[in-house]
């Protein structure tokens, strides 16, 4: 299990997230998996995307957590970064899923379209997921 490498387990995109005081769970308020934009460019209102990332084998030392999203074309319209760390001789439990939102400002829409949002630790990408912005002009999708 040690040289296993660091896995996604989730991406997902909210309006807002609430840690919870006491238990430290997670609540994610207005989850979607779509942008319906009345116009473009289109500025996004401030949103959470939430990374479950789980295996992690360091202790003593932080680790770089970057996400980006992407056009098509693998231009960076968006990033931030964060770092997860263990405290020194204290292994993280194998069944640990570490939870991280990035909260996401200033996120610009020059176009409909497919966007990608990827997940690097240390340097590495672990994960990635796609996502749609649609003019509201587009049919509903009805699941």
């Amino acid at each position: 299990m040690e040289n296993e490498p660091v896995v996604i387990q989730a991406i997902l995109l909210s309006d807002h997230v609430i840690r919870e005081a006491g238990s430290n769970k997670l609540s994610l308020i207005g989850c979607f998996a779509v942008w319906n934009a009345s116009f473009f460019p289109f500025p996004a209102p401030k949103f959470v995307i939430t990374t479950f990332i789980g295996n992690f084998r360091k202790c003593g030392v932080e680790v770089v957590v970057t996400l980006r999203i992407e056009t098509t074309n693998k231009h960076v319209i968006w990033s931030a970064m964060g770092k997860v760390g263990f405290p020194p001789n204290q292994q993280p439990p194998p069944e640990l899923l570490v939870e991280i939102p990035f909260q996401a400002q200033g996120v610009a829409f020059a176009e409909p379209g497919r966007y990608t949002i990827r997940v690097i630790v240390d340097g590495d990408e672990i994960g990635q997921r796609d996502f749609y912005v649609r003019p509201l002009t587009a049919p509903t999708l009805h699941l």
